[in-house]
């Protein structure tokens, strides 16, 4: 299935999870003048039909890419199960090894045998929850990711307790984006102060060598304020 553009196409692809036991649809994103016999960096989102629809990453990425402020790159949504993101992508999720071992085991070499990728040039996103499963992936995965993006990182205190002792690779560079009200962050299952846990998670990245680009701006927990800062985030991965 693709769906195609002057300029751009976005082909889907529906993977039956054998951890999971259920299908998941992923949606690559390929860049204008698109051409197999060259190998690109590739993008990894978690919630992937939110950052298509609502994060509009794709014209995003096309834009910035005729202009030549970023190189071509593709980009994988992986697309979120509602009923079970929190099982899924949650540090103690019900689901959350199996959603990790399907990413790493199934997903990434689905989408890498159709796709010619750089692998040095592997990056993974995620915003919210998303962007602690991205972390948890890293944890399990040191070796295959260059970039984390992490927007709005749900850090509550479990997760900051075991971020102290992760296995994070220093190879790996993180850019982390937080709004300056995100100090009440409403979200489907409570208000949370998502700020001040970010601005301590920076320091336990860099105190475990990792270097680590931070932005505190103006913004709430809205796709608006992440879809503002993706044109940045584009522009740090390729920096």
């Amino acid at each position: 299935m693709a769906a195609s553009s002057l300029n751009r196409t976005i082909e889907g692809h529906t993977l039956f999870s054998e951890h999971l036991k259920e299908d998941r649809l992923v949606k690559v994103y390929l860049p204008p003048n698109y051409d197999r016999t060259r190998k690109y960096p590739i993008l990894y989102c978690h919630d992937g039909n939110e950052f298509f629809t609502h994060g509009r990453i794709a014209t995003i990425a096309t834009h910035m890419i005729e202009k030549e402020l970023i190189a071509p790159m593709l980009i994988a949504g992986i697309a979120v199960s509602p009923q079970h993101r929190t099982d899924d992508y949650s540090l103690d999720g019900a689901r959350n090894e199996e959603y990790v071992r399907f990413v790493g085991e199934q997903c990434i070499p689905f989408v890498e045998s159709c796709y010619p990728i750089a692998t040095e040039a592997r990056y993974m996103a995620g915003i919210s929850l998303g962007a602690v499963v991205t972390l948890i992936l890293h944890a399990r995965n040191p070796e295959y990711f260059s970039h984390l993006m992490l927007f709005s990182t749900a850090l509550r205190k479990p997760v900051l307790s075991w971020l102290k002792e992760a296995p994070l690779s220093t190879k790996v560079k993180a850019y982390m984006l937080i709004g300056t009200e995100e100090d009440r962050a409403q979200t489907p299952i409570g208000v949370f102060d998502f700020l001040h846990p970010n601005e301590e998670g920076r320091y336990l990245l860099r105190d475990k060598g990792i270097e680590t680009t931070f932005v505190e701006s103006p913004g709430s927990h809205i796709w608006g304020f992440w879809q503002k800062h993706l044109p940045h985030g584009f522009l740090w991965l390729q920096s």
